[in-house]
């Protein structure tokens, strides 16, 4: 039976109508889109993008722009948080790096323009900072006949800036720490203790080690967090993690020994290592902080210690050391600017 002319009549409106409300609704879908991609590509906070690089080519383009010498065989890499020199399984979660040293080395001597590049001095891998490589064996002797001389002319290899929580008791020092292990039928393994008083015997057996230190506070700011300053002979067993907690001021975002120092009754107080022990798997960062820092979790606070200076005693010439320096990372500028910490002059 054949259509009439009215069937068709409507069947045009409608499917006119129908294509007009499309019309109309296509900016309503453009406009969800943008709102999207603008959610997508909004920036992260620093602390949530600690890793920035998403394949390893991007990672060694970020260790290449952050060689800060390279002559003679020896390059020195201002080293990022978090990064290991190798990977002890896989990856887990977005706190981790997806790649070590071990797996830039051969991608980053290309790079570089040298035949292979030799692991030397690694900073630890959560601190940042100057770490030594070298394209050839003799070098890497070098490095350690510097590190000898330094102790003979009771030079400190090593300069770290750390922000602490509160202000260190007292607010500077120079002079020698000692450390020992502390045991306990409730503790599986020894854990590092600063040594208020011990004999020369102790040292002589080993059961102390000694730490010549020289440290000062550089900046305030309104009083939550320090800027410190320290150099010293060594930075083995964590020493530098201990000691600022022995001195009521713990490195922010240290998470092994962190909790060693509590807010109790308003006062900055030392608690056991057993009790810090078993507080929680993260340093328990004051609310105050972390607002400041504008995030919830003490988790993601990264360990605020980098290692800004090392110094090779005679490396190049016996009159002449040679002093090597490298400027915070991008989270622990903004942690300072976050506290109103005034970071030094790295060229001074």
């Amino acid at each position: 039976m054949p259509f009439s002319l009215r069937f068709y009549n409507n069947l045009i409106k409608c499917s006119r109508m129908n294509y007009s409300s499309v019309r109309k609704s296509k900016p309503k879908l453009r406009l969800e889109a943008q709102e999207v991609h603008q959610e997508e590509s909004k920036p992260l906070h620093v602390l949530r993008n600690l890793f920035p690089w998403k394949t390893k080519e991007q990672f060694v383009d970020h260790l290449v722009a952050n060689v800060v010498y390279n002559q003679d065989g020896l390059i020195a890499i201002n080293k990022p948080f978090g990064v290991p020199l190798m990977k002890n399984g896989l990856t887990t979660g977005h706190s981790e790096s997806l790649f070590s040293i071990d797996e830039a080395l051969i991608p980053l001597a290309s790079k570089l323009n040298v035949e292979k590049i030799l692991p030397a001095k690694l900073v630890e891998r959560f601190s940042s900072g100057i770490s030594l490589f070298a394209s050839q064996e003799k070098v890497v002797d070098k490095i350690q006949q510097s590190y000898i001389s330094n102790k003979i002319k009771k030079i400190h290899t090593f300069k770290y800036l750390a922000v602490t929580i509160g202000e260190p008791k007292p607010f500077a020092f120079k002079g020698t720490v000692g450390m020992g292990l502390f045991e306990h039928k409730e503790l599986t393994k020894k854990l590092p203790v600063i040594m208020k008083e011990y004999s020369n015997r102790k040292v002589a057996d080993r059961l102390v080690q000694e730490y010549r230190v020289n440290y000062k506070t550089l900046s305030r700011g309104d009083g939550l967090c320090s800027l410190v300053e320290i150099d010293t002979s060594s930075v083995k067993n964590h020493f530098l993690r201990v000691y600022f907690a022995h001195l009521y001021s713990p490195v922010l975002g240290d998470h092994i020994f962190g909790n060693r120092v509590q807010d109790i009754k308003g006062k900055r107080l030392a608690i056991s290592p057993i009790q810090a022990d078993s507080l929680s798997n993260f340093q328990k960062i004051p609310t105050d902080i972390l607002t400041r820092l504008k995030v919830t979790e003490s988790s993601i606070v990264p360990n605020c210690l980098h290692l800004s200076q090392i110094t090779l005693a005679n490396f190049n010439n016996r009159d002449v050391n040679l002093v090597l320096k490298a400027e915070p990372p991008p989270s622990f500028q903004f942690i300072c600017e976050a506290f109103d910490l005034n970071l030094p002059n790295t060229d001074e």
